[in-house]
């Protein structure tokens, strides 16, 4: 059958973005137990898919009715085994060239991750009966390879920086040969492996095939040269003796470094904890005026991460939560925790607690390495978790480098600020807060067109303003896509998501666009503030959130102007998928989400 879209095919995501996504897939899905299981890639720049499950492949037509891209199958399957011979997982390659890594899901089918399935050595059996040197090349291929010559081969799932500590233990005392890819990620692999075994192994030599292409591996260098010459190789090496840079003392620095087209193929994919708000393995400074209900949203947050759940539609990644407060009255805690419910894989570290969690500037702070690998933590505020001076760059700079440490680990860091007295849309204190984050959210309340004088606060809210409309998003700066909701206060439960207050305005925006005809940027912008009597800084704001739901924005073919052309009204923009977001459907979400925009 030939397809045109995605869409034809019954393959929901976002067809305006490049790159590689995964969504649920419509051949078997909706005969599956978990049928939101994201078991579908797409490439959306090839026009191709593979189901992993039940291994539906298909392309795009090429305009001429016929398939198009080459269509992805199955190549090679590599068995991980445990010490009986028992399968523990499978790394699959596919053509075109990516690889995978799938176990059983128990009914015959598969699960395309791997989750807590213990990683082993790849033939373990066979390196576990074997008695000679070990040889440790880049793949499962070379494993193969190595092993048709009579040598004990292995290696690791998903290549390089994958190798596990707790392999280790099966070289002890052994000869090990490291055969490094003739590439920098080869080389990256190489240094990994020796420094690890390092004290563990009898000996360690790394053999290089620096007379090989790009990329070149022991296999290819196995067809152009003979088994003795490999042999040789490996006996003229010298013994590694813990220092990698010494081992290849004649390397120039040039040759150790990245260059231009190595950052161009690297592939680097948004990971998110919760869709779009919440960045997996980054630092999220999350500010908002004093008593606005920080608190109350991350909790709500945290409980969602927790268990894996929902939050206000948006899916998250399920995760451990590590709430760190320095500064919330247990009472405060107590009271946000009955009213927002139970809570799963959800911790408190709290200093009104025997155990308290140590200050950021203080030697203790190594501490929080000890937490598991993966977890998110919520810091109470910034201002509280340390004593240095928010307002001295070098202090503030120590601090955030702290904190880009347990990023580095794999931790997902949210720090609750305040406000500066000036203003309620800037973070307080040096720029060097900000400077040093990922991820700037904001949670600030929309300016009310009317106000209601002598209003008397409901004592249940905890002297909160339930009457108004809250902006929960991305402000001063961001390496993402920004994004944010809106949002008003239920004293009995929490935030809710609310109508944009900006939506009435925006649509008498998008019929003076359609009275008038297509416009450039600026004529729009001068037009509204002609006729809707708008600020002009404002309506640009509004122009811009308006983008994807209520028209267009394109290059005007002239230097740097841009002309908006009317959507049909009603119309919305597809949502930006979650790339690496395992439990998230390729689908919009509900209720509607809100269009982005920065202040």
């Amino acid at each position: 059958m030939s397809y045109s879209t995605f869409a034809d095919a019954g393959i929901h995501i976002n067809e305006a973005h490049s790159g590689n996504t995964k969504t649920t897939c419509p051949e078997c899905s909706d005969t599956r137990v978990n049928k939101d299981n994201l078991c579908l890639s797409v490439s959306v720049d090839k026009g191709t898919w593979f189901c992993h499950y039940c291994e539906w492949t298909g392309g795009l037509s090429n305009g001429n009715g016929n398939s198009g891209k080459v269509k992805s199958e199955i190549a090679t399957i590599y068995d991980y085994k445990d010490e009986s011979g028992e399968s523990l997982y499978q790394s699959v390659r596919l053509i075109p060239k990516s690889f995978y890594q799938r176990c059983s899901d128990g009914n015959g089918g598969w699960i395309w991750e791997l989750g807590d399935v213990r990683r082993v050595p790849y033939r373990l059996p066979e390196l576990i009966a074997s008695t000679g040197t070990v040889y440790i090349p880049g793949g499962e291929k070379d494993c193969e390879t190595l092993a048709k010559h009579g040598l004990t081969a292995t290696t690791n799932a998903g290549g390089e920086g994958n190798w596990k500590p707790e392999f280790n233990e099966y070289h002890q005392g052994r000869d090990v040969v490291i055969l490094e890819d003739n590439d920098e990620k080869g080389r990256k692999h190489g240094r990994v492996i020796s420094e690890s075994l390092h004290g563990i192994a009898n000996g360690i030599k790394i053999i290089r095939f620096e007379e090989l292409p790009k990329g070149g591996d022991v296999t290819d260098y196995l067809q152009s040269k003979s088994y003795d010459d490999l042999i040789a190789k490996v006996k003229t090496a010298p013994i590694f003796k813990g220092s990698y840079s010494e081992y290849f003392p004649g390397s120039n620095l040039i040759d150790k470094l990245e260059t231009w087209n190595d950052i161009r193929e690297l592939e680097v994919k948004v990971e998110w904890i919760v869709d779009r708000l919440i960045p997996k393995e980054s630092i999220i400074v999350l500010f908002g005026k004093g008593g606005i209900g920080k608190t109350w949203l991350v909790l709500d947050i945290a409980r969602c991460i927790g268990s894996g759940t929902d939050y206000l539609g948006y899916k998250t990644q399920q995760a451990p939560v590590i709430f760190i407060d320095f500064e919330n009255p247990i009472q405060v805690l107590i009271t946000r925790t009955k009213k927002l419910g139970e809570a799963e894989n959800v911790y408190f570290w709290r200093t009104g607690y025997e155990f308290k969690p140590p200050k950021l500037d203080s030697p203790e702070w190594e501490q929080y390495k000890d937490i598991p690998e993966g977890a998110v933590l919520i810091f109470d505020t910034l201002r509280a978790s340390q004593s240095k001076d928010e307002n001295d760059s070098r202090e503030m700079a120590g601090i955030m480098n702290r904190m880009k440490e347990l990023r580095d680990m794999g931790f997902t860091i949210i720090l609750l600020h305040h406000t500066a007295k000036s203003a309620n849309k800037t973070s307080k204190g040096s720029t060097a807060i900000v400077d040093l984050a990922d991820h700037i959210l904001g949670l600030t309340k929309v300016e009310q067109k009317e106000e209601k004088p002598n209003t008397v606060v409901d004592d249940d809210a905890e002297g909160f303003d339930t009457d108004a409309v809250y902006y929960f998003g991305n402000y001063e700066k961001t390496r993402f896509e920004p994004h944010g909701i809106h949002l008003k206060l239920n004293p009995d439960r929490g935030f809710e998501l609310a109508p944009d207050p900006e939506e009435e305005t925006l649509k008498k925006m998008h019929q003076v666009l359609q009275d008038s005809g297509p416009l450039q940027k600026t004529a729009f912008k001068l037009k509204v503030n002609e006729i809707l009597n708008i600020g002009q800084r404002k309506a640009m704001i509004l122009i811009d959130r308006g983008k994807g739901r209520f028209w267009k924005i394109e290059a005007a073919g002239q230097k740097n102007a841009q002309l908006v052309t009317a959507n049909q009204f009603g119309s919305s923009a597809t949502p930006i998928e979650s790339e690496k977001l395992p439990n998230c459907p390729g689908v919009e979400l509900q209720p509607d989400k809100q269009e982005s925009f920065v202040i």
